[in-house]
């Protein structure tokens, strides 16, 4: 089934310039720089605005897979403030929703590494997962120390 384009790329196009971000239809990769990721963090605003910034960041370049990153996918056309929304949703669930799916997915690569019989991928993997693991636990740490 074909379905319809809800949320135009010249919505989007129009949103961006309002925000003065660049055009978000243009995104050859899924990532933003810092101070657009304020601009649409201060738009959104609210509990938005309680996140660090970073988070945010890397929250909006995860959820562009809803967008024109993966076209089968696609619910958003890169709508900036309809991604915000969706990095808003995760992250009021926990703060650290996109430090375990960084984990997460990395377990998933690691799999299909294995899977494949390819070993130089297979101990890449295996290094990010060490790493992410790594920041989860400063993550998981810090909330920690926050409740005490």
């Amino acid at each position: 089934m074909n379905l319809p384009e809800y949320i135009t790329q010249a919505e989007v196009q129009r949103v961006c310039q309002a925000l003065g971000l660049q055009d978000w239809t243009r995104l050859s990769e899924a990532r933003l720089p810092l101070s657009e990721a304020k601009i649409i963090q201060a738009a959104v605003g609210g509990e938005a605005l309680a996140i660090p910034a970073e988070a945010f960041q890397h929250g909006l370049e995860v959820e562009l897979e809803h967008g024109l990153r993966l076209p089968d996918a696609n619910v958003t056309n890169n709508h900036p403030l309809l991604t915000a929304r969706i990095v808003l949703a995760h992250l009021k669930e926990t703060l650290d929703y996109y430090v375990r799916l960084d984990v997460a997915e990395i377990e998933g690569d690691l799999l299909k590494a294995y899977q494949a019989g390819d070993a130089a991928k297979l101990a890449s993997k295996y290094a990010l997962l060490v790493a992410a693991k790594a920041a989860l636990a400063v993550h998981e740490a810090e909330a920690i120390a926050r409740q005490e």
